[in-house]
């Protein structure tokens, strides 16, 4: 079974007849955008949603609570009507100005505000999911027996990665050993590619030969170690990494978070978005690059593998159906 990219944005690209000619969408960064794979994919969902549309689009940078906080004032003096708040860090701003401006639509992505009004909307993605497979993949490719991952900070979405790919591990390999999580943590733990290289050292020289990097800006220095180490791989995260070291990435975990933006945003201004929705691999929305259309190029390790890229789109296809659930490490999707 082969899943696409959310090809239910062309059912929900019609529904764009119903927006309103005057929607301004205004996108929020909660953090600089860098180099950041996944932020920068939020921007590109927010202008490709815009078009969608046909509104003005405004993209505002933050780098802390207190620039947040005026750029989402700053939005609402624009005159947004749609105003995309991807991240934790808003999850205590949103709710209060959704209340003070209840003409205002806002846009959550992946965190969703436990009290939500009426006006606030929240996609929701099932990395999980993806994550499970990253760990299966791991789990049947490992020499050494050992794997772990590296992550940001320890917080309840960082844990949609580390504990699936930590039981998919076992799932493909029972006796496979799981480090710990190593924490790159700081002021910023997700572009901290010298800090991530020290933990990525530290991982390697415990045995560790598959390293999931889930550190955005940081992965980097994780692909620096491993393309050092004999026999070890990592495996990448949110577009496809793999070139970023040719023969040293097994894989990709990858979320689809552009299009998902895109679609919200066509439904919010149609009028008939959900007030909270969750997509996965049924969807397309997450998955791995080397279970994707264009593997043959991808440069992932795993393509030169057929054997263990049919095993793990056989447990791609038991989650797809619904014959192998994978819980939510942060019970916050059900």
């Amino acid at each position: 079974m082969q899943s696409r990219p959310l090809a239910l944005l062309a059912v929900a690209l019609l529904a764009a007849a119903g927006a309103r000619a005057a929607d301004q969408v205004i996108l929020i960064s909660p953090l600089p955008f860098g180099v950041d794979v996944y932020l920068n994919m939020t921007r590109q969902g927010a202008l490709s949603g815009g078009r969608a549309i046909g509104a003005k689009v405004r993209i505002f940078e933050s780098s802390d609570p207190e620039t947040r906080s005026e750029n989402i004032r700053a939005a609402i003096n624009y005159g947004a009507t749609i105003i995309v708040t991807p991240g934790p860090e808003f999850l205590d701003m949103v709710p209060d100005f959704a209340e003070d401006f209840p003409a205002v639509r806002f846009l959550m992505v992946e965190d969703c505000a436990a009290k939500p009004r009426p006006n606030v909307y929240c996609v929701q993605l099932r990395t999980y999911e993806a994550g499970f497979l990253a760990g299966v993949e791991a789990g049947l490719t490992t020499r050494s027996g050992k794997v772990g991952t590296i992550a940001p900070v320890d917080y309840p979405e960082a844990h949609r990665f580390t504990d699936p790919f930590a039981d998919g591990a076992r799932y493909a390999r029972p006796t496979v050993q799981v480090h710990p999580t190593l924490w790159i943590g700081g002021d910023n733990p997700w572009s901290d590619p010298l800090r991530a290289e020290s933990q990525a050292a530290v991982m390697l020289s415990d045995g560790v030969d598959r390293i999931l990097a889930t550190v955005a800006a940081g992965n980097g220095g994780i692909y620096k170690v491993v393309a050092n180490t004999p026999g070890a791989l990592a495996t990448g995260l949110d577009v496809n990494e793999c070139p970023d070291a040719p023969g040293h990435i097994l894989d990709s975990a990858v979320r689809h978070v552009d299009l998902v933006i895109e679609r919200a945003i066509v439904g919010i201004a149609a009028h008939n978005q959900p007030g909270t929705v969750s997509y996965g691999l049924r969807e397309g929305a997450v998955n791995l690059t080397a279970l994707e259309a264009n593997a043959a190029s991808s440069q992932c390790v795993v393509t030169a593998d057929p054997a263990v890229l049919a095993a793990v789109a056989a447990v791609r296809d038991k989650i797809v159906s619904g014959q192998l659930v994978i819980a939510d490490p942060a019970g916050i999707i059900h």
